[in-house]
């Protein structure tokens, strides 16, 4: 693993209110798409000609961003902290799975299946991933804890419990589709289990990685021979192939204490924290290039956006 050198693509202002819940990927061109703070506005980032465009969609929240060959894919857990007085408060919404194309219209829109597991609670889904013939997988991470299953027309086919592994998923926030040796498989990231697990497309488990690296992972990306995964309590790591497990970058866990992941002012408000470049609290979603460049989130108020670039 290289180390990296980092710098803000995105910072909110101190005086920001809204936060930012949000993934991040990459478009064809390079271009890095990622959710405004306000969860309904789509960023457009263009890294080389440092240009910005927003284009707002019909979503509330969007909790991950990804890009795809007919456009992107949003999902909209239906759940966003608002801020009234000096509190941050729950304020509830459909959530939506959508394909957009870049000026914001909706595609295609994804219907909740029907499952005994949403019979009391609707599906907030968290993770998207395409898989080569176009097939859909979602990870309702904040639910259900199902994986689902749809075709590329959009049909519900199926879910996994995880329960074959011996222990059912518990918050699969994220989901990655990477080359197998027989095709493509799948790697969830099942974050309050703290492990990762690698599945076939037919349910079949082929890998299950607990370190005790691994706290919270939250986001996965494919580098090189292994992935990197966000953990919400404050680090990135390296997971490879051959089982090695490293820190990429990593910041002071303090999860758990008042205010986190923000920081709390005079008055007991959150406020949007500070922190050292080189440094992270709660990172979130994460993309990777041919590069060998990383962009990642951060769960904060205000919003944050970091890339890594690999020192030669």
């Amino acid at each position: 693993m290289p180390e990296f050198t980092w710098h803000n693509i995105f910072e909110g202002e101190s005086t920001d209110i809204e936060w930012q819940h949000s993934g991040i990927d990459a478009l064809t061109d390079g271009r890095l798409i990622y959710a405004a703070p306000d969860g309904s506005t789509l960023v457009i980032e263009d890294l080389v000609s440092r240009t910005r465009e927003l284009v707002e969609t019909a979503v509330h929240e969007m909790h991950d961003v990804v890009a795809a060959e007919n456009g992107i894919w949003l999902c909209d857990i239906g759940h966003k902290y608002v801020l009234e007085g000096d509190a941050y408060v729950d304020r509830f919404t459909p959530a939506r799975v959508v394909r957009i194309d870049t000026d914001g219209r909706i595609l295609q829109e994804l219907v909740q299946p029907n499952l005994p597991a949403f019979a009391e609670k609707t599906w907030s889904p968290t993770g998207l991933t395409v898989a080569p013939n176009g097939e859909i997988w979602i990870a309702d991470g904040y639910s259900s804890y199902l994986v689902l299953r749809f075709s590329a027309k959009g049909e519900f086919l199926e879910h996994f419990t995880g329960e074959k592994t011996g222990l059912a998923f518990n918050c699969p926030h994220a989901i990655k589709c990477i080359d197998g040796v027989n095709g493509y498989e799948l790697v969830v990231a099942d974050r309050a289990n703290k492990r990762l697990v690698w599945m076939s497309p037919d349910g079949s488990i082929t890998r299950v990685v607990n370190h005790l690296a691994l706290s919270s992972p939250s986001g996965i990306t494919r580098y090189g021979n292994g992935l990197i995964v966000t953990q919400l309590y404050g680090s990135l790591v390296y997971v490879g192939d051959d089982g090695l497990v490293e820190d990429v970058i990593s910041g002071p866990d303090i999860h758990g204490t008042p205010g986190w992941p923000n920081a709390v002012n005079d008055a007991g408000r959150p406020v949007k924290p500070q922190f050292a470049l080189g440094s992270v609290i709660a990172p979130h979603g994460i993309t990777s290039n041919a590069k060998g460049e990383i962009f990642f989130t951060q769960w904060l108020i205000g919003g944050h956006v970091l890339g890594g670039s690999p020192k030669l």
